[in-house]
């Protein structure tokens, strides 16, 4: 392993990948594949996902990867390009914010599929893919409400987009439904990394009687810490951030999915749809309690574990709510 830091951007390889110009690419034949990220890949959170699930794909496809991290929007055209121009056949736009640059280079790249992040608009050779995690945000919720001594949660993200929307109104609907009269308080930063920002977010809920907290950024955890209230995890499992207060935490394993994506690829198979694997794929779950379920009471444990099986079969369905929160 060896890192690179350059201006303030960090380029790291792992096991297979070299670093070469800023972006990481590992030596393959076959299918060619690369993402871009809007953040570090060592965020434990929505670009270690990323990451995470381009190696697994690496791994089972026996394929070349790439990747591009801290990309802005500004330059998410001109990289999705180059790697398109570079002759990658499947390239993961791993962000909300990134929909229009990846439909703008895919007109120009129609031999070349695209995927990205929860797209508002789709195209012959661009699919989206959406993350499901809503479905363990309403667990989230049940199991914060369940365990907050004051009624009153907290949860903290990054910018409105759709998934981040469905998962608010996910967790707020699972704490309803635990604890009735339950407060949940919401606080967008309007940025997808600005952890300073989202303890200050987090610290104002806490003051405002939160004692429970959904971590939907890099920063939550560090606020939690400071006031001493649990939080709630997210894509990973981020009790080492925490150990003493993250409860437990909404994992997302995006490995099956990129890797399904390149085989359809593979196969010629693909179609231009929205692609999503949450409970039922085991793609979403909770990750282990660390020992921390004992600040939950037993009953409330039981419910979440008779939710989680329900959606898993089928029996219940996490409503999906992307409408604007108030």
């Amino acid at each position: 392993m060896f890192e690179r830091l350059k201006q303030g951007i960090r380029v790291a390889a792992v096991a297979l990948p070299i670093a070469i110009g800023g972006m990481s690419v590992a030596e393959a034949d076959g299918l060619k594949i690369a993402m871009i990220l809007p953040g570090p890949i060592s965020d434990n959170d929505w670009n270690s996902v990323g990451y995470n699930g381009l190696q697994a794909a690496a791994k089972a496809l026996g394929a070349e990867v790439a990747y591009s991290e801290n990309v802005t929007d500004a330059d998410a055209e001109r990289i999705l390009r180059d790697y398109a121009s570079r002759g990658y056949g499947l390239v993961f736009a791993h962000s909300f914010s990134f929909g229009d640059a990846a439909l703008n280079v895919a007109e120009d790249f129609p031999d070349t599929v695209f995927m990205a992040g929860t797209a508002k608009e789709l195209a012959p050779n661009l699919g989206t893919y959406s993350n499901p995690d809503y479905q363990g945000a309403y667990l989230a919720g049940m199991l914060g409400a369940g365990a907050s001594k004051s009624k009153t949660i907290g949860w903290v993200g990054g910018m409105p987009a759709p998934n981040m929307l469905a998962n608010l109104h996910a967790y707020e609907a699972g704490a309803k439904e635990m604890v009735p009269d339950a407060k949940v308080l919401h606080t967008f930063i309007g940025s997808w990394f600005d952890p300073p920002k989202a303890k200050e977010a987090a610290i104002a809920q806490v003051e405002q009687g939160a004692d429970v907290l959904s971590a939907q950024g890099v920063g939550v955890i560090d606020a939690a810490l400071a006031k001493n209230v649990l939080a709630l995890g997210a894509m990973t499992d981020q009790n080492h951030l925490g150990p003493k207060v993250v409860l437990t935490s909404v994992l997302w394993d995006l490995g099956p999915l990129v890797t399904a994506v390149g085989k359809a690829v593979e196969d010629k198979s693909w179609k231009s749809e929205n692609w999503a694997y949450g409970i039922a794929e085991g793609s979403v779950k909770l990750a282990d309690f660390h020992g921390l379920d004992a600040n939950v009471p037993p009953e409330v444990l039981k419910a979440v574990q008779a939710k989680f099986d329900a959606i898993k079969s089928g029996a219940f369905t996490v409503p999906l709510d992307t409408s604007n929160a108030e």
